[in-house]
Formats: C-alpha cells, structure tokens, sequence
C-alpha cells in the first residue's frame, strides 16, 4: 500500500498516530525510520496528534503504597479518563540512610525544585535543578542545568541582586514563552514575607522577576498559584482554600495581558463556592472552566458560564497539595533514549538498577519528563 500512496500523504497519516505506534513503525524500512527521527517530523507529529487530541495528566500520591501515579484524561466535557494513555512511573523512592562497614553517613537535608522546558534557539531540552540548603534558607540556592543534547550537568550561577529567591514548596511549575516560572518569597517563612514570580529563560539560561498584582492580599489563608490562562501567564489567588480554616473559598484569577508588565494584570475571574469542600484550584482549562480539588480529595470541574461544579472521579488525597494536573502532550524528542529506557526498567524489576550508567539514566528521566509535559 505504501508504494501506491504519494509520499506526502504517508507523512500526513504517520504524524496523525500516537508515539507507540511511530516507535514500532521503525522497524518497518530504513525511510520510515529515517523519517520518524527527523526533526522536522517530530514537530510536524507534535503539533498534529496532540491539537486534535487535547488531554490532561493529573498526579497523584498515594500514601499506602508511597508512591506517585500519574493519569491521563481526555479534555472533553465529562473529563473521560483516557484508558489507552497508561503512563509507567518506575522510579523508586529509596531509604535515605547509608553506612559502610559500621560507619553511618549523613548529610544536610536540601530542597530540591526542578524546572522542565525547551529552548527554542537550540532545538533542545533543559531541565534546571535549584537546590537550597535545608538548614539555612536564607542562602543563595545552587543551581545546575541539564541539556539533553550533551548529556551533562553544569552548574549556572545564581544572581545576588533577585530579591524572591526561594521557590515556594509544593508548586508545580508553568514553562510559557520560552521560560519556567515559578512563586518565589523572600524569606521561607510566610508571615514576614514578599511574593513574586521567580522565572528561569531556557535559551539565555538566566533568571528574572515579575511582579504579582498589587491589589493582591498575601494572608496565612490564602494561596498562590502560577499558571496560564488561555494565552497569557496567570495567577489563581485562593482564600479559604483550607476546609478548616472557612467555610466557603474564594478564587480570583489574573491574567498578564502583556508578558513581563505588571500593569497588564487583569483579573478574569472572580468566583465564591459557597462550598468548603471544593478549595484549591489546580487548573484553568481553555474554555475557563477551573479543575480543582475538593477538601475530600476528589477531582472537580467548575463550569464558570453555568456556575455549578461536578465531581468527575474520587481521588481520595489525604496529604495536602499532593494533587497537580496539567497538559498532557506526546512527544518524539526522546527516541534514541528508548535503549536506555529498555535496559533500565529491566533492571529495575530484577532489583540491579544501582550500577546504571549515570548519562543514560539522566536521558531516561528527561525522556519521562518529555512523555510526561511535552513541548
């Protein structure tokens, strides 16, 4: 059949199917793969299989077993889980203590934050680590970066003149034009401190600050949240989020009309849910309706036209703010790291993952975050 088709519409209909199909399709002919692991296409199938298939991952904790799960859900109007879409976490959360021969090591507890984006001038993915002494919050965070191309780690210098420099815990992180954003504060504790949005630009590999709005209360009560809503970065101001601190919760959504203007922030939303179950807003889908976690842990849908909200499934979170969602897109970045990915789940289930070679088990990370937030 391939030989009485054009050749461009082979190409149309190979970018229109999912990664696992594109992956088993290599072993097809050497112009096939040739294809698949071409730049060119993995942009053209990024863009024509993920805009007509809009999903979402939500990640969850599951405290019995300590482990994270992650599911992916369809974009539609009842939030469908998406049964074809199974995302394998295999990373293992392993026992902090050491010893050799009697001696017991320790170190200092760090908090880590890692950011997660792609750079556009060249063509490549960045993770950024920021890690900040657990003892001593008020020093300078270290930073490394990670490029997917070269493989390696290498450290970026942290500048002394950002006045938010400590990424709130708990947060997750919004990459939008070019950048990773995340709430920073100026000290670790709440009471005594500022606020703004911290960001990390994955081509100059450099930091800044944007300002949140004015008319913008910072409270005990009350929580912050980077996101992006429609076209433009945003905040969701939640006040009351905490079922034991109010009986009703208060959401105010901000949009930055123009980027990097702290003028332009517009509110776009302003909503009360006279319940206090439904407290923390997690997302803001592309028609406005809000996703937000109710005090009970489950998942809810805000219609923000209609203005009622349905429970869609039963999460059952017992630990506060561990339930993120988030776009879910596929991608072929990471096809030559699929060997590695192979070998090292092997390993893992036969319980031999501790001599992996350092590179190729840092290019399967990235490649789960690849497969985990897309372009």
């Amino acid at each position: 059949m391939a030989n009485q088709l054009p050749n461009e519409l082979i190409v149309e209909i190979l970018s229109r199917l999912p990664s696992k199909s594109l992956i088993r399709f290599q072993s097809v002919c050497k112009s096939w793969r040739s294809l698949i692991t071409s730049t060119e296409f993995r942009l053209m199938h990024f863009h024509n299989f993920n805009k007509p298939n809009p999903r979402y991952l939500v990640r969850r904790f599951e405290l019995r077993e300590n482990r994270e799960v992650y599911i992916v859900y369809l974009d539609d109007q009842h939030f469908t889980l998406d049964a074809d879409a199974q995302i394998k976490f295999p990373f293992r959360i392993t026992s902090p203590r050491m010893y050799c021969y009697g001696i017991i090591g320790y170190w200092k507890d760090l908090h880590l934050v890692l950011g997660f984006g792609y750079d556009t001038v060249s063509d490549d993915y960045k993770v950024v680590r920021v890690a900040y002494d657990g003892l001593f919050f008020s020093s300078r965070p270290h930073v490394e970066i990670y490029t997917v191309k070269t493989a390696v780690w290498r450290v970026v210098t942290f500048p002394d003149d950002l006045r938010c420099f400590f990424i709130c815990p708990n947060q997750s992180q919004v990459f939008f034009n070019g950048s990773v954003h995340w709430i920073a504060s100026s000290d670790p504790m709440p009471d005594v401190s500022r606020y703004s949005i911290m960001t990390f630009d994955m081509s100059t590999e450099g930091f800044g600050e944007i300002e949140l709005p004015k008319d913008l209360p910072l409270l005990p009560t009350t929580k912050v949240v980077v996101t992006v809503v429609g076209e433009f970065l945003g905040v969701i101001y939640t006040c009351g989020f905490n079922p034991s601190w109010s009986r009703s919760s208060n959401h105010v959504i901000w949009a930055m009309k123009e980027y990097k203007n702290p003028t332009s922030w517009t509110i776009m939303h302003n909503l009360d849910y006279p319940d206090k179950n439904v407290g923390r807003v997690l997302h803001v889908r592309n028609n406005e309706d809000l996703i937000t976690e109710s005090g009970c842990g489950d998942l809810t849908i805000y219609n923000h036209e209609t203005c009622h909200y349905v429970y869609t499934s039963s999460m059952r979170i017992m630990l506060e703010d561990t339930l993120f969602v988030d776009r879910y897109q596929e991608s072929l970045a990471l096809l030559d790291a699929e060997r590695d990915a192979v070998l090292y789940e092997a390993r893992v289930e036969e319980g031999r993952d501790e001599g992996f070679d350092d590179e190729s088990l840092a290019r399967y990370e990235a490649r789960y975050l690849i497969q985990l937030f897309g372009e």
